[in-house]
């Protein structure tokens, strides 16, 4: 997938009991993503995403309902929150860190496999860990 962070990101949640299983929507306003992203391969970047960051869904995109494992109230394709203008940004970032400045450095890893992710610098919290624990 042109070289794209493959992280694995929680994946946007399971039908509850009963229900009909939910599908994707075909993802809309890609500005970093090719715009012809598998809706499940961008399910698994979102995956990464929140487990990179402790986060779940709320955190970047718009939200209209009262029970947020409702998949189907979410805008997903509004820039209306600055979380998710930020993580375009550090997207960016981390593509390019793989792609071009660690490109040739250390061992190679498998297809789709990034050396940098979310992780390495949030380990689970949304502000990034740079401070050596005490």
């Amino acid at each position: 997938m042109r070289g794209i962070i493959v992280a694995t990101l929680v994946l946007l949640g399971a039908a509850t009991a009963g229900a009909q299983p939910w599908s994707p929507p075909v993802p809309a306003n890609l500005k970093v993503l090719p715009r012809d992203t598998d809706p499940r391969a961008l399910i698994l970047m979102m995956r990464g995403f929140t487990q990179g960051l402790g986060v779940r869904c709320p955190h970047c995109h718009v939200y209209q309902g009262d029970n947020p494992d409702d998949l189907t109230k979410f805008n997903f394709a509004s820039d209306d929150k600055p979380a998710k203008l930020t993580a375009r940004t550090m997207l960016r970032m981390v593509l390019a860190i793989n792609n071009d400045y660690l490109k040739d450095i250390g061992e190679a890893r498998p297809a789709g496999e990034s050396k940098v992710t979310c992780y390495t610098c949030h380990r689970g919290e949304t502000r990034p860990q740079t401070q050596r624990p005490k």
